[in-house]
């Protein structure tokens, strides 16, 4: 099983008929869903096919049950949730402009009343799970004690970073061996504007693999501080991207589980996001196996050696 740790939100959708250069559009649609790092990732790795698992706590209110019924409609176990008064969905709203790209805003505050679950409802999730997937700026108080509990174990810990570099985040990073993070942030974190030089400043002897994600540039990927490829990302023409970084690290998760190498791990993770970014928006957002194995072979798709 491939388990999750971090938030869910529930989110207010809006598409224009204007791109966010234009200033200014007219509503074209409306659309409500939930959605989270997490949430979206445990989705994908559902949709391939995978056992998914969410150790949360999860609101009382009426939108917690909502939340808890979309995970279980999508395929999501429910296993491993504990029912906590305010432990409410992010509330975000998104507006998509017409070529895709989006702004998300966002209300956290809820976060600050989202304990882990018991520690026997932890230890019971990761003693059935194979992968553990953890949302590092959405994680609650007290993850870093499960993910180094995961370390100890010998269970490959995904980590998702995008903003944020608090202490607790940071402590994150460090602690996961597959870090899969926007490779801005990773200039960020380091100081650095290679690629090659910030993937080799966050190299350590814990590390399995480091993936600097850069949208339509594709991914930079290191198995060692100066092993570097560039794997390229796959064309499309994007309707939403909302989700597209989550979809990559279930698709990821996913791979890894199955004990894919590092390339194919990232080039089946691409395709999962750029299924969803050409997903017509009101379809189930989520990359199914069907669509990712018949996007492109990926035996024609190679990753290119830069380094």
């Amino acid at each position: 099983m491939i388990l999750g740790l971090g938030c869910i939100a529930h989110d207010d959708v809006l598409l224009t008929e204007a791109t966010w250069a234009e200033g200014k559009g007219r509503i074209s649609q409306r659309e409500e869903r939930f959605g989270g790092n997490v949430r979206n990732a445990l989705a994908t790795v559902a949709a391939l096919g995978g056992r998914a698992g969410y150790l949360a706590t999860v609101g009382t209110s009426l939108l917690g049950d909502r939340a808890v019924a979309d995970l279980q409609g999508h395929g999501v176990l429910l296993d491993f949730i504990q029912r906590y008064d305010g432990a409410d969905p992010v509330a975000s709203t998104i507006v998509i402009g017409s070529d895709g790209e989006r702004f998300i805003a966002f209300d956290d505050a809820p976060l600050a009343s989202t304990p882990l679950p018991e520690p026997a409802v932890i230890q019971a999730a990761l003693d059935a799970s194979d992968v553990l997937l953890v949302d590092a700026p959405t994680a609650p108080p007290g993850s870093l004690d499960v993910v180094l509990d995961a370390r100890s174990r010998g269970l490959p810990v995904v980590l998702d970073a995008e903003r944020d570099p608090t202490p607790a985040v940071l402590a994150l990073v460090e602690a996961a061996n597959h870090l899969i993070i926007p490779i801005g942030f990773a200039q960020e974190l380091t100081g650095q504007s290679d690629p090659i030089l910030t993937g080799a400043a966050l190299w350590s002897a814990d590390r399995s693999a480091i993936v600097l994600t850069d949208g339509p540039g594709g991914a930079h990927v290191f198995e060692a501080a100066t092993s570097h490829k560039i794997i390229p990302a796959f064309s499309v023409t994007a309707v939403d991207t909302t989700g597209c970084g989550d979809a990559f690290h279930g698709a990821y998760a996913w791979s890894l589980q199955r004990q894919h190498p590092l390339a194919e791990r990232v080039l089946i993770a691409s395709a999962a996001a750029a299924v969803l970014a050409s997903l017509p928006v009101g379809t189930p957002r989520v990359p199914d196996l069907t669509a990712v194995a018949a996007f492109t072979p990926f035996a024609a798709h190679p990753p290119s050696d830069a380094g």
